[in-house]
């Protein structure tokens, strides 16, 4: 069984966490520069990779969630499915219209894994409004505890918050080495991990190796990691350069600009594509971002000799 933090009071791992509104526990969670308050009659619990994400100092909020018992049978009467997400094996979410609102159905990948029925067992529901910023997540109660923020529910919700600032997720990994921010970013298998963890063998900082939010904050770009299913430490870094990996004969680089530079990007983004809305915020985001911050193509030998290869090619 994953290891689990308790927003209880009691807990000995996390303290001060229920901060009383009305009949209502309240705690937050600051992840990407979000403030992300949750609300509930129930106790929370969530994955150890959240520890170093919760706030004990409470913000004003960026987004709202109500965390409730799931009873939200009918909700989806009427609505409109407009996205899914599923590979061949496995269905992960899907997406409803309803009026101006979004409705989630989340489906329980454990349970699919073991199950001999057709039938996907449903994990939790959740409404978005309009705004993109207020959600409420009907979760299974276990022990008395709710626990909103199970995958896949948090990379969605940290996917439409992006949509809400001057920020993105992408599939990437990202390492600090005291002086520079440089993020690498491509398909599954093409060696994000692998150069990442070169980096950070070799005194780097490693921000994360799978996922990240890019953020501009008065003018300049950082990075930051979200929360996984290990424990990690909350952090940002400078964005200075991004590269776009595979694996090759022998390290070679080649800088892009323009429309090559901002397709090639976006093509890693995370993102729900069936609103244009959706997919103009990244466009928009990916434009000004490549004409401040350089953006290559690598192909790299995984040894330590791409390090210097890398810092002796960039600008």
């Amino acid at each position: 069984m994953k290891d689990k933090i308790s927003s209880n009071p009691t807990s000995s791992l996390v303290t001060e966490l229920n901060r009383s509104v009305g009949d209502l526990g309240r705690l937050q969670l600051n992840i990407a520069g979000f403030t992300i308050q949750l609300e509930s009659e129930w106790d929370l619990a969530f994955d150890v990779g959240f520890k170093h994400f919760i706030s004990t100092k409470e913000q004003e909020p960026d987004i709202y969630v109500e965390c409730r018992k799931r009873e939200a049978i009918g909700l989806f009467k009427g609505a409109e499915k407009v996205f899914t997400s599923a590979n061949d094996e496995l269905m992960f979410y899907e997406i409803y219209k309803k009026g101006d609102a979004l409705l989630f159905a989340l489906f329980n990948q454990a349970l699919q894994v073991d199950s001999q029925s057709n039938q996907v067992p449903i994990q939790q529901v959740a409404l978005l409004e309009p705004d993109l910023k207020h959600w409420t997540i009907w979760s299974e109660e276990r022990n008395g505890e709710l626990e909103p923020m199970l995958y896949p529910m948090a990379p969605i919700l940290l996917h439409y918050a992006v949509l809400t600032a001057d920020a993105v997720m992408m599939h990437a990994s990202g390492v600090f080495d005291g002086e520079k921010g440089r993020m690498f970013s491509g398909f599954s298998g093409v060696g994000k991990s692998t150069i990442s963890g070169i980096w950070r063998d070799n005194g780097s900082l490693l921000i994360n190796d799978d996922r990240l939010i890019i953020r501009r904050e008065n003018g300049r770009y950082y990075i930051y990691n979200t929360p996984m299913f290990y424990e990690d430490e909350n952090k940002k870094a400078p964005l200075d350069a991004v590269y776009l990996i595979r694996h090759f004969p022998e390290n070679d680089m080649e800088k892009i600009s323009g429309a090559a530079a901002v397709t090639g990007i976006m093509a890693f983004s995370i993102q729900n594509n069936y609103d244009r809305r959706f997919v103009q915020h990244h466009i928009d985001f990916f434009t000004k971002m490549c004409e401040v911050v350089p953006i290559y193509r690598l192909g790299f030998v995984p040894d330590k000799n791409v390090i210097e290869f890398i810092k002796e090619n960039s600008l």
